[in-house]
């Protein structure tokens, strides 16, 4: 191995496309480069909110076409039919484009969408404030009835774009205290009655932020424990199907084993010794991949004892000479205060091997790696859900590759989950990491940027209690 120096640089047209993607994508909860994304989830709740059920849409346009033709009637102004028929026209395509789209969604027709939205959004708000300003009883009774109802149909619907969320409640908000404040010139009742219009029309219009960001709020954490819940049953029954395979797997491979032992017992020529070599070699190898399955599903037996990390990262140097080409340079930082820990060494070793190997693909075999071990910190132990702090090591893995995909990160830990071609990776070796940490009695966790991915591992330092038959019940 030897010490490689790597530049990165950035030209100013690369920066400036970074910036303009981060700007018209970081309202939405994404990242820049998600322009390659799919935006169906967040389209799939645009349909929900806007189009809901046919009778209902039918409703609303009906409703709006029957006000502005009555209304053209009654105050003699043809504009406001026209206003409204642009309303219509532009929400009706609105509607139709949602009603028709299908996934994948791209960042282009997302943009279109969004667009249409403000459009028909801003036809309507301003209808109600040119009716609103015809100055007679009905007509400003007609505008406030109108404004309520697009400020109640936002808060009973739910739409997962930021923007738009942010863009219809300013709207309304704006409008109501628009309302609200129009009305000081018509009080009558001097200072007070005037006071009490500008507390309430102020009052009702923070409520109705509130309540937004309140739903908001309320929606997202539902959406993540829906989506936990998944991955959780998700995570139980691939570990049940993975243990059940592996013990039956084992079974097997015990009389395969068994029986060319016996076969080795007996004289034979040379050629065939060496094939009954191979054949054990392949059974040995077998098991060990039905260990690293049992691993994944947290039943794997582990022969846990007390590591001495000094002497561990001494013999495992020898391992990293091996599996590191001379291009990548892997250093190791072991912090001495960190002297021991509690776990498998074997099954830390492995661990540390698939870590590195797949750094090694990461860099395409040119780049640095770091490997450590300390002390958690308070914040580490919050993080993995682990307490208290001071009993644990965090063994880390980290590179400067260019890191993972935003949208891969969370299922990088999921089981078969692969980024590479056919053959080149089972997507099993993080999901088989991460299940040994788990079962150890510690936490993982893995971050990425675009200047590299580092790995934490937090590993006991003494026996961990045997877990609660609640928690015991809760493991896949």
């Amino acid at each position: 191995m030897r010490v490689s120096c790597q530049c990165n640089v950035v030209t100013s047209r690369q920066r400036a496309s970074t910036i303009f993607k981060w700007f018209t994508l970081r309202r939405d909860g994404a990242v820049p480069g998600d322009l390659k994304r799919d935006y169906w989830p967040i389209i799939e709740t645009m349909v929900e909110a806007d189009i809901g059920s046919k009778t209902e849409l039918a409703l609303r346009f009906g409703v709006v076409g029957l006000g502005g033709i009555f209304m053209t009637w009654a105050s003699a102004r043809p504009e406001i039919t026209l206003w409204l028929a642009t309303f219509l026209l532009t929400n009706g395509y609105y509607s139709w484009r949602l009603s028709r789209i299908k996934a994948p969604v791209s960042w282009s027709t997302y943009a279109q969408l969004k667009l249409l939205f403000m459009i028909s959004v801003t036809l309507y708000t301003s209808c109600a404030i040119y009716v609103f300003l015809l100055g007679t009883p009905a007509y400003v009774t007609l505008a406030m009835a109108a404004l309520i109802a697009q400020a109640l149909f936002n808060i009973s619907r739910h739409r997962q774009s930021n923007t738009l969320v942010f863009y219809d409640t300013v709207v309304v908000a704006l409008t109501g205290m628009f309302f609200g404040l129009s009305s000081i010139e018509k009080a009558n009742g001097g200072f007070a009655e005037e006071m009490v219009i500008i507390i309430a029309t102020v009052g009702v219009c923070s409520y109705y932020v509130i309540a937004q960001i309140r739903k908001i709020q309320i929606h997202d954490a539902l959406r993540a424990s829906r989506q936990e819940a998944v991955q959780t049953q998700k995570m139980r029954a691939v570990g049940q199907l993975t243990a059940g395979i592996a013990h039956e797997f084992n079974n097997l491979l015990t009389v395969i084993r068994g029986n060319i032992e016996l076969a080795q017992l007996a004289q034979g020529t040379l050629d065939s010794q060496e094939r009954l070599a191979d054949a054990i070699a392949a059974a040995d190898r077998a098991d060990a991949l039905t260990s690293q399955l049992l691993s994944l599903s947290r039943k794997a037996h582990l022969n846990a004892e007390t590591v001495d990390l000094t002497k561990f990262w001494q013999r495992f140097g020898g391992t990293i000479q091996r599996i590191a080409p001379a291009t990548m340079t892997v250093r190791i930082e072991a912090d001495p205060v960190a002297k021991t820990l509690y776990c498998d060494p074997n099954q830390l070793e492995a661990a540390l091997i698939k870590l590195i190997v797949n750094a090694r693909h990461a860099l395409g075999g040119q780049g640095n790696v770091w490997l450590g071990s300390r002390l958690a910190t308070p914040d580490e132990c919050s993080r993995f859900g682990l307490a208290p702090a001071g009993s644990y090591v965090v063994i880390s893995v980290r590179d400067d590759g260019p890191g993972i995909p935003a949208e891969n990160l969370p299922k990088v830990i999921e089981p078969f989950f692969t980024t590479r071609g056919v053959g080149q990776g089972t997507g099993l070796g993080l999901p088989m990491v991460k299940g040994f940490c788990e079962q150890s009695g510690g936490g993982f966790t893995i971050n990425s940027t675009d200047q590299g991915t580092t790995v934490l591992m937090a590993i006991p330092i003494n026996r961990p209690a045997p877990p609660k038959k609640d928690q015991q019940n809760k493991a896949p």
